[in-house]
């Protein structure tokens, strides 16, 4: 068939503002429930389970990663929330892709003034360069970061090799 296949995963650093949240909120539980048993106060059983409900489903995880899966000319964006749940963010056509550069090049000088929308799934670590892909979706252009392994980057630029640049 001739088809690349390349599986990636990059794993997003953690927000520790939401994991205190997150933990503080189990604390809160936990107290409410011991305090309620100890007192015979009801009111703090409904407390627990509400702050119980907001820590397990208001407040993000923050553990997270991104799975970049490359099939063809097609590239597909998961997220991997708590190594357990898959959730489907994009997929995009490399046929509409302008092109794809590290986020220091200056192919994306004249991107820098215009209010262009932004979809960041990189992993914010410090002291790494995304790449950033820039696609065209109709009349729209999208800036797509990525963090791409040297596979990731050799397959494409293998189908696409003048609309990738590694400078």
């Amino acid at each position: 068939m001739g088809d690349s296949y390349v599986e990636s995963l990059v794993e997003r650093e953690r927000n520790s503002f939401y994991a205190l949240l997150k933990n503080v909120s189990y604390a809160v539980c936990g107290i409410c429930v011991l305090v309620a048993i100890l007192t015979g106060i009801p009111l703090l059983f409904l407390v627990a389970v509400a702050v119980g409900i907001i820590g397990v489903f208001v407040v993000p995880n923050p553990d997270y990663e991104f799975e970049y899966l490359f099939i063809g000319k097609e590239l597909s964006i998961d997220k991997i929330i708590a190594k357990s749940n898959r959730k489907t963010l994009g997929s995009y056509d490399l046929d509409k892709m302008e092109f794809m550069c590290p986020l220091t090049s200056h192919e994306l000088d004249s991107y820098k003034s215009k209010n262009t929308p932004v979809r960041d799934y990189s992993s914010r670590k410090e002291g790494v360069v995304p790449y950033v892909l820039v696609y065209k979706d109709g009349n729209q252009e999208i800036l797509v970061y990525l963090e791409p392994d040297p596979a990731l980057i050799s397959a494409i630029k293998t189908v696409m090799p003048r609309k990738v640049m590694e400078y």
